[in-house]
């Protein structure tokens, strides 16, 4: 136990009592800890300060985490021991505030790290600077606290010193842009409302704090803005109607941005707010409007509510609203037209040959199942047509539903895809063997035609590959298969029928 003499400047004590109490006071524990670790840890501050002021040295002592007591009390939010031992000796703080852990956080670092406010201001209070100082990683202080949404650490810096608000971090941009793109809108109120000079920064690609959160998809950021510009005259209204239009250096407004990403509510949020022939249909250096860019980014046009906007017609404008209907529903609805006839005309097709290879002209015989016509050459060109009609009409309708099954982020339509595509196979198969089994008796070259194109389109490694997600792969396959199907396959049965009656 540690005996530590406080009771004046007459105290008397032995040279070797003094080497006896300094000995035991940097004594470690396991993890290097120094009583001054532990106490301050522990929230024993009145020990604590007693021990600090025996020997002050021991608060840049580390521990194997590198950690100083320092770190200690900042991680804690130790708020109390950090106040006296400033009042105590402000050097030796200040000094200790320069020691790092090992990835270069100092305990103003920790301390944002953490949200504990008051630590933050104490601690900025008796070094400004070290709101600036970069850890291994290059982020301050200020951009921790402003990245882990600690409003509180935040606010507590720039109530010390208000030129934080204008440090430009790493990546070019300012307090409020990193902000707006984590979306925290109660910061950046407090920027706009505060300091609305700093608000007003551009990033090095000239973007503001609105196209950050466009970006982003932050549609909250626009909504509580806009809510304090009720009063049209108001310098917060001029400044976001200023911002909301600004382009950066290649002419992009925030809701040019937003329609590049795609982000349907941040657009409405705009759009709500703005004129629409003034910000939609403004062109970018490259020429595109944000209708365009919307447009060009419309993946599923199946997820618009066309009846959400016939509502906003009043707000968007008449034109929005016919040029969106032209040139995406109409065309959008067409589409799904024609893919319905598609599909109908493939389970007509695929249905009625697959009866057909089985309930085949002309019955069969009761004694040994054979077709009574299999001897006939009309009747085996009626085989080779009516698989080639199944194959190829199969292979249509999986187009067609495979279209809607590919979600990769949809894992119950991802289970149900490949079980569909599991099954489809076994059909294919399954046709391909009963053909084989049903003509072998009577045709033995074109029942191996049928069972052979079967196995192969129904093959599980094969037929994924005539449909490929990919878009080069999937036209280059629509081409060929078409190309092949028109001008190479017809032909050859044709030439079979005319010219190989003997071989059929």
């Amino acid at each position: 136990m540690v005996t530590i003499e406080t009771s004046g400047p007459n105290s008397q004590q032995t040279e070797a009592e003094h080497h006896v109490i300094e000995s035991e006071l940097r004594s470690t524990s396991g993890f290097g800890d120094t009583l001054l670790h532990l106490l301050i840890t522990g929230r024993h501050n009145e020990l604590a300060l007693k021990v600090f002021a025996k020997d002050m040295s021991l608060l840049k002592a580390p521990n194997n985490k590198l950690e100083t007591p320092l770190h200690n009390a900042a991680k804690v939010g130790n708020e109390e021991i950090i106040r006296n031992i400033i009042r105590l000796s402000p050097s030796v703080v200040k000094d200790a505030l320069g020691e790092t852990i090992e990835n270069g956080d100092t305990a103003l670092h920790v301390a944002a790290k953490h949200n504990n406010e008051s630590v933050v201001s104490e601690l900025l209070r008796l070094d400004p600077q070290a709101a600036s100082k970069k850890n291994k990683q290059g982020f301050s202080p200020l951009y921790i606290a402003i990245v882990e949404d600690h409003t509180w650490s935040v606010k507590a810096m720039l109530q010390v010193d208000t030129t934080l608000a204008c440090t430009q971090f790493l990546d070019a941009t300012f307090p409020v842009h990193v902000a707006a793109r984590r979306g925290n809108v109660k910061l950046v109120k407090h920027f706009l409302q505060e300091y609305p000079e700093y608000a007003k920064l551009l990033d090095s690609c000239g973007r503001n704090l609105f196209h950050m959160a466009a970006e982003q998809n932050h549609s909250k950021v626009f909504t509580e803005l806009f809510a304090l510009t009720k009063d049209d005259s108001s310098q917060i209204n001029q400044m976001v109607q200023s911002m909301i239009n600004a382009r950066d250096y290649e002419g992009n407004t925030p809701l040019h941005l937003a329609a590049m990403k795609g982000h349907k509510s941040v657009m409405t949020a705009i759009l709500y707010k703005l004129n629409y022939d003034r910000a939609a249909l403004v062109p970018n250096r490259k020429g595109k409007t944000a209708f365009d860019l919307s447009y060009d980014q419309v993946w599923n046009i199946s997820e618009i509510d066309r009846k959400q906007i016939e509502e906003h017609v009043e707000k968007t404008g008449w034109y929005f609203t016919r040029e969106w209907f032209d040139d995406v529903m109409i065309p959008y609805e067409n589409k799904l037209e024609r893919t319905q006839v598609i599909g109908l005309g493939s389970v007509l097709i695929t249905t009625v040959a697959f009866a057909a290879a089985f309930t085949v002209p002309g019955g069969v015989n009761a004694d040994d199942g054979a077709p009574v016509l299999g001897k006939r050459f009309m009747f085996r060109a009626f085989i080779l047509a009516n698989t080639f009609a199944f194959i190829q009409a199969f292979m249509s309708l999986f187009a067609v539903i495979y279209s809607a099954l590919t979600d990769p982020e949809d894992i119950e339509l991802q289970y149900a895809y490949h079980k569909f595509l599991s099954a489809s196979c076994c059909m294919v198969i399954a046709f391909g063997i009963g053909s084989y089994l049903m003509f072998v008796p009577v045709t033995l070259p074109i029942a191996i035609i049928v069972l052979v194109v079967s196995l192969l389109v129904g093959s599980p490694t094969v037929f994924p590959v005539l449909l490929m997600e990919q878009g080069l792969y999937k036209r280059i396959f629509a081409f060929t298969s078409g190309f092949i199907g028109l001008y190479v396959v017809t032909p050859i049965m044709l030439l079979i029928f005319i010219f190989c009656p003997a071989f059929l």
